[in-house]
């Protein structure tokens, strides 16, 4: 596939031989696309045409306030038809491939009609979208793209405005990397209707996220903690991904890394671990769900636009979650064998892709995935346990802080350790996931304990005795899925831990199997 402006340069190349391409483009390039077309005609001394689905031809046009349409008195419409009233032009039909009046055949039948004309005419047959051509074009039609544009290129956009916006280095800088994602129609657009430069980045940011979410893209909200408690060999290798981005890595013939699995039961913290590394590393996060490409009106085209918003984004994190639901059963036919062919692209695409897109998934069941994506991951396969003493230590003192800051921040801790041995062990077997709903719910019921003696403190305060009451009012996964939970841990040696040896105070002492 080649970009659009190639156009010319392919018409030129052939002596006029190429006589129809297919274009396609994303919403808000249509008048950049009029207004390079309306160049080329001038170039090549030939009217140019815009026509949609059965409406009749117009005359695109260069006036002073513009481009605009001029409607002409020629009956032609979009049909077999179309060359008897035209001498001479190119022909932008929009919706053509897509009209379901119009067959494959139709398209072959213009094409040899065209190839045995002597007319000058160039047909381009364009599509708002993905176009997939049936194999039998796929020789006869050059199929050409209006891709999104890459940092320099919006760069270069972004200087245009300079002047007119009063825009600074460094909000300029701002906008650059706001804008990633989007086409440069829709940039224009956006920065044509400010009236200042004020939050302009901010505003940008906001539209894209609103447009991603439409499309079933996500950016993640922050993360409501800013760590993970007892991760430490995840997060040191988080560290080392996120030194890869250097520019002297590159210069260096480091490569950035495909991407990493976190695998282990729910509840252990994994999915507030690939939050938490886009943070790290200061990229965006784009969240995707397999399950939801799958049942798309058009999976194909839906995975290829995430694809390349990704790309366009870059350097940025990929994130699919609950990776593994999304492939059940993704080697039959029972879907009509969608889930094994967009497996197979997003195999080819993590193999064959240059720019820093970090692919970042979590699984329950790492059996579920297809074993050729597994490879792909299988320098960077954690698994993420159950929190160890130390650990579970460590994810308390993050959640007290955030409802308790009077006790517990900045490293604060009001309880000794037989007390907080008490409670570690009354915690036993719990995700972290459940013991910062634990402090959570702790904390409501201290502040209903409050309002409804008519006194709201400052500052909530919390005691030993109301985290150990708490615990007696769950029953932890670990417990109520035990079956579950432990046909997904004992195949942990097929994966790196997340979690280093406790050495902390609280660990459990060696035990001795032999005495004397």
């Amino acid at each position: 596939m080649q970009h659009f402006e190639k156009w010319i340069n392919l018409i030129e190349s052939t002596s006029n031989k190429v006589k129809i391409t297919a274009l396609e483009s994303r919403p808000g390039d249509r008048q950049r696309i009029f207004k390079q077309f309306s160049e080329w005609g001038e170039a090549l001394r030939l009217p140019v045409y815009v026509g949609a689905k059965e409406s009749k031809l117009q005359i695109l046009k260069q006036g002073e306030q513009g481009l605009y349409w001029h409607s002409t008195t020629s009956k032609a419409t979009i049909n077999l038809e179309l060359l008897d009233d035209i001498e001479k032009g190119i022909i932008i039909l929009e919706g053509f491939i897509r009209s379901p009046n119009l067959q494959d055949l139709c398209i072959k039948r213009l094409f040899d009609n065209l190839r045995l004309s002597e007319k000058k005419i160039h047909i381009v047959l364009w599509e708002e979208d993905y176009i997939t051509l049936p194999l039998e074009l796929q020789a006869l039609i050059p199929l050409l793209q209006v891709s999104l544009p890459t940092q320099e290129e919006i760069h270069q956009q972004i200087q245009q405005w300079r002047e007119t916006l009063n825009l600074s280095p460094d909000l300029s800088k701002q906008l650059i990397s706001a804008c990633r994602g989007l086409s440069c129609g829709e940039i224009d657009l956006i920065l044509e209707r400010s009236q200042t430069s004020s939050d302009l980045a901010k505003d940008i940011l906001q539209y894209k996220i609103e447009k991603l979410r439409n499309q079933g893209i996500e950016y993640l909200n922050q993360p409501d903690v800013d760590l993970t408690g007892g991760l430490d060999l995840l997060d040191r290798e988080l560290r080392k991904i996120a030194s890869l981005l250097d520019p002297e890595a590159q210069r260096l013939n480091l490569q950035f890394p495909k991407g990493l699995l976190l695998w282990g039961p729910p509840g252990t913290g994994k999915s507030l671990s690939a939050k938490l590394s886009a943070k790290r590393m200061q990229i965006p996060l784009i969240a995707a769900d397999w399950g939801a490409l799958l049942f798309a009106p058009k999976p194909d085209s839906a995975l290829r636009n995430l694809l390349e918003i990704t790309e366009s984004i870059a350097p940025c994190i990929l994130y699919w979650d609950d990776f593994d639901k999304g492939f059940s059963g993704w080697d039959s036919n029972a879907n009509g064998g969608v889930s094994r062919r967009l497996a197979g692209r997003l195999l080819t695409w993590m193999q064959e892709r240059t720019a820093p897109v970090f692919m970042l998934a979590t699984v329950n069941r790492l059996g579920f995935l297809p074993p050729e994506l597994i490879r792909r991951f299988e320098e960077r396969i954690f698994f993420v346990d159950l929190p160890h003493k130390g650990a579970r230590f460590e994810i308390f003192q993050i959640h007290l802080a955030k409802y308790f800051p009077n006790q517990f921040s900045e490293g604060q801790n009001p309880w000794d350790d037989d007390i907080w041995q008490k409670i570690l062990r009354e915690y036993n077997l719990t995700t972290p996931a459940e013991i910062g709903n634990a402090v959570r719910q702790t904390a409501e019921r201290i502040f209903h304990r409050h309002k409804s003696k008519g006194k709201i403190p400052d500052t909530l305060e919390i005691r030993p005795i109301d985290l150990i009451e708490q615990r007696k009012l769950f029953t932890p996964a670990m417990v109520r899925d035990e079956e579950q939970i432990w046909s997904i841990r004992n195949n942990a040696t097929y994966a790196r831990p997340a979690t280093g040896k406790d050495t902390s105070r609280f660990a459990e002492p060696p035990q001795e199997l032999f005495g004397d």
